[in-house]
């Protein structure tokens, strides 16, 4: 009999196999370059930075319709499943999360249960990678829901990004935005803060040196000794994202390591060459 599905938006960046295994739905957001809307589930990275150039040089991106969530959760449920979990994006963030509210409540269904990440991308995927792990165990709706509790705040999301322009135009910049006008002298790291805002974490003088410091925190989290998972992030920047993924794997051999790239929606407030790791202890 199944159990307990889980849903998350397209933003979390699960590769397809992990998808594929767990039987993972996933609703799209949407881009919106000039007059024309995307699925960002229809979207490479390479198809979106081209459409950006040909029509228009910017971009917007806008939730799931409440619509959309409802048609994923009936299908699920006729399917046969017991309960739902869906899993979205910071709702400081993105309407994604009240979106999905609100279907919830026009369903008047007490099985479909709704988690904000508090988070974005793989912060977002790899909760949803642990919940899917979870359902597969056999766990119930609400012992999923209490370890994702637990866990959402150990999993740790950084990222750097080329230039805050992006995330500035896309008003989703928090409390980085002190930071707006200062990019020549600094590379700002920033996270997701306990509000599921994103802030700034710290800010060097050199891409090099971001990423030492976020290696720091990464070997912080290692010195418990406990296994983790963690993802190496990146928007249009696969060498990079490979180098960094080769550099972890020798020094931290045995954790289980993996590169994701970030879509069209994230690429929107981040722009090209944006790259991060997301960790947090597994299996717990």
């Amino acid at each position: 009999m199944k159990k307990t599905a889980i849903i998350m938006d397209s933003t979390g960046y699960l590769t397809s196999d992990i998808i594929e295994e767990h039987d993972i739905r996933v609703v799209t957001l949407n881009v919106n370059i000039g007059d024309e809307t995307f699925p960002e589930i229809d979207l490479t990275n390479r198809d979106f930075f081209a459409k950006l150039g040909q029509l228009s040089g910017s971009s917007t991106t806008s939730q799931p319709s409440v619509g959309a969530f409802i048609e994923v959760y009936k299908a699920v449920l006729a399917e046969g499943y017991d309960e739902i979990i869906s899993i979205h994006l910071s709702e400081k963030i993105s309407g994604t999360y009240a979106s999905a509210i609100m279907a919830k409540d026009l369903l008047e269904n007490p099985h479909i249960h709704i988690f904000d990440s508090g988070s974005s991308a793989l912060g977002l995927g790899l909760l949803t990678w642990a919940a899917a792990d979870w359902a597969g165990e056999g766990l119930d709706a609400q012992e999923i829901l209490g370890k994702l509790e637990t866990l959402r705040p150990l999993c740790e999301l950084y990222f750097i990004v080329d230039t805050l322009e992006y995330l500035h135009r896309g008003g989703r910049i928090g409390g980085a935005s002190a930071l707006f006008g200062t990019l020549l002298q600094i590379k700002p790291i920033l996270y997701f803060n306990t509000e599921g805002i994103i802030d700034v974490f710290d800010k060097v003088r050199s891409k090099n040196r971001a990423l030492q410091r976020v290696y720091k925190e990464l070997e912080r989290a290692l010195a418990s000794h406990k296994p983790h998972r963690i993802a190496v992030m990146h928007v249009d920047a696969e060498a990079e994202a490979a180098s960094i993924a080769e550099e972890l794997s020798q020094k931290y051999q045995g954790q289980d390591i993996r590169i994701f790239e970030a879509g069209p929606v994230i690429a929107t407030h981040v722009g090209p060459g944006a790259v991060g790791l997301v960790f947090h202890p597994w299996p717990h």
